[in-house]
């Protein structure tokens, strides 16, 4: 009786090996399906793109602010000082105190428009609003020395400033329409001062700040 497995898949150590008995080696099997091949030359095509959600694009602030603030220092400076203190050298001759006073507050509100134009040369959002009341108070010191031009030609014809003669030529042209054309001209001029003022609140990117000049 011969020993062997009893399932007979194991070859008996007795029968004679072949030669291609153990030198065929494992089949080899292909994974190359579904795959590209490395030595073609694959190239991945397409476009990039952005994610989806809010671009944010970062860019020098506009230069709106600090041109107008520029000029409202030179403005107030020319304008709001030095010519309301030739004003009130003036005044001061003239004896009126009531001039004088009025000068006194056009010269404050220089002050203010030549302070307001620095801060808007800092991108400061005060400064806007610091103009805004230089330029409302200019303009009710403007209408009252308007309406008080009769005072003061009775003022200089009392200090021998002015003849008699002068003095009846002016009065002979209507007081009202000359006051009515100062408040139009003073009302325009103001007007376009607060526009120019306002140009940086109207620009996207005007760089200003979040300050306030009350609270």
């Amino acid at each position: 009786m011969q020993g062997g497995s009893p399932w007979g898949d194991v070859p008996d150590e007795n029968q004679p090996k072949s030669e291609d008995t153990g030198a065929q080696g494992p089949q080899p099997i292909s994974i190359s399906d579904g795959f590209a091949p490395m030595n073609q030359d694959t190239l991945l095509t397409g476009t990039t793109q952005m994610p989806t959600g809010q671009l944010i694009y970062l860019q020098p602030p506009s230069s709106a602010a600090k041109v107008v603030g520029i000029l409202s220092v030179i403005y107030g400076f020319i304008f709001g000082i030095s010519f309301n203190i030739l004003s009130l050298l003036g005044s001061s001759e003239l004896g009126s105190s009531t001039f004088i006073a009025l000068d006194v507050v056009n010269i404050i509100a220089g002050g203010g428009m030549l302070i307001g134009g620095v801060m808007m040369i800092n991108y400061q959002r005060r400064g806007i609003i610091l103009l805004f009341c230089a330029i409302a108070l200019t303009t009710l010191v403007g209408v009252a020395q308007i309406s008080m031009v009769d005072t003061a030609y009775d003022q200089m014809l009392e200090n021998e400033d002015i003849t008699q003669e002068e003095y009846d030529a002016v009065q002979s042209v209507d007081d009202s329409v000359i006051a009515g054309i100062g408040m139009v001209i003073l009302a325009f001029c103001n007007a376009l001062c607060g526009l120019i003022v306002a140009i940086p609140l109207m620009v996207s990117n005007n760089g200003l700040d979040d300050s306030k000049l009350f609270g």
